[in-house]
């Protein structure tokens, strides 16, 4: 089931509800297409908090049978805009012109990349537990290959080879459900 797909009960909740069930389970989607569009995380934050303002303040005007990511992403543009007016630094990265045009390249993508998610989940689970463990600690835990390296009890050349070598796995894995299933890889 694609992650817009919203389960019938969200709409019987009230609206400040539903906001947070829908919000919550966007936030980190929403917040990559902001990044996509602003080089700083920092300004990414912010433009995230005032999105999540501007969608908590039209909740009631979404339209719960189409999907909830576009919605919230023309509502990110629309703050990424004002932001970038603020900020007279922005003025030195990207042209209105040139931003209009990855946003809109951002929002085909969604489908796919949702798609690349759920394979990469699955791909994920066929990987052995010591090296989903590496990988969650490099990744996620923001851990140093030499933290990771002592761990597990293997040089740091080693580890980093390994973290290759399962990063190109999960790669043809991906692909590869990707061209089973008749999409593009």
């Amino acid at each position: 089931m694609p992650s817009w797909v919203i389960v019938t009960d969200t709409e019987k909740l009230n609206p400040q509800s539903r906001f947070i069930q829908l919000f919550t389970s966007h936030e980190k989607q929403i917040y990559r297409y902001i990044l996509s569009l602003m080089p700083h995380s920092q300004d990414a934050q912010d433009v995230l908090q005032e999105t999540a303002i501007a969608l908590h303040n039209k909740i009631e005007d979404y339209d719960p049978t189409r999907p909830f990511a576009p919605w919230a992403f023309r509502f990110a543009y629309h703050m990424t805009l004002k932001h970038r007016e603020k900020s007279s630094r922005w003025h030195r990265f990207l042209d209105e012109e040139l931003m209009k045009e990855i946003a809109s390249r951002q929002s085909m993508l969604v489908p796919e990349l949702d798609q690349r998610r759920g394979y990469l989940k699955e791909c994920l689970a066929e990987v052995p537990k010591n090296k989903r463990v590496m990988l969650t600690d490099y990744y996620f835990e923001d851990e140093t290959v030499d933290v990771i390296a002592v761990s597990q009890g293997k040089s740091v050349e080693a580890t980093y080879k390994a973290l290759q070598r399962v990063r190109k796995t999960l790669m043809h894995c991906i692909e590869g459900k990707m061209q089973v299933r008749g999409l593009n890889a």
